[in-house]
């Protein structure tokens, strides 16, 4: 069975970068993924048995890969006690500097859990949008549906987004 690897990668983009983005909840992590998907499938598409099995078996690498990755981004970096220190008594800093950063990045990881509980549908077009910074209508080629659609789903996301941020961070934010 020959099986033009152009096609393949055309035909199952949307599926593969779904499922990485199932799991993920990053577009980001989820482009990575999908690329070591597809060279996976590369290096092991001549044992392939069955054409028709093609997008469950490129679902289900992207899937592991993504749970790789999850995995992996998990471990601790450990520096040596004599780094620690010299990271503590550094001027480099501002204390006030240390704080802000420390606070933009904690704000970021809530959002980034409030994110992940928002309806699957909704979820996906947020994150195209505010992560990668997609337009509706590359969202809708994305997601093979119409730009009213993804223009309703991101309006929910975001009002949704605003009442989750503003329970976490105390502030009402314009409508």
């Amino acid at each position: 069975m020959r099986i033009d690897f152009t096609d393949l990668y055309n035909q199952h983009y949307h599926r593969v970068y779904y499922a990485a983005v199932k799991v993920t909840k990053d577009p980001a992590k989820a482009e990575d993924v999908l690329q070591e998907t597809f060279i996976k499938a590369y290096e092991k598409l001549e044992e392939v048995q069955e054409e028709g099995k093609l997008g469950a078996w490129l679902s289900t690498i992207a899937s592991r890969k993504a749970i790789d990755t999850l995995r992996k981004d998990k471990k601790l970096v450990m520096l040596p006690i004599e780094e620690l220190h010299s990271l503590n008594t550094s001027s480099n800093f501002e204390s006030s500097d240390v704080e802000a950063e420390y606070n933009r990045i904690d704000l970021e990881e809530r959002m980034k859990k409030k994110v992940s509980t928002l309806p699957p549908k909704l979820r996906v077009v947020f994150q195209l949008s505010f992560y990668q910074q997609l337009n509706e209508k590359e969202i809708a080629g994305i997601l093979n549906v119409t730009s009213s659609a993804v223009k309703s789903r991101l309006h929910r996301a975001r009002q949704t987004m605003k009442a989750k941020m503003a329970k976490v961070t105390g502030h009402n934010y314009p409508a």
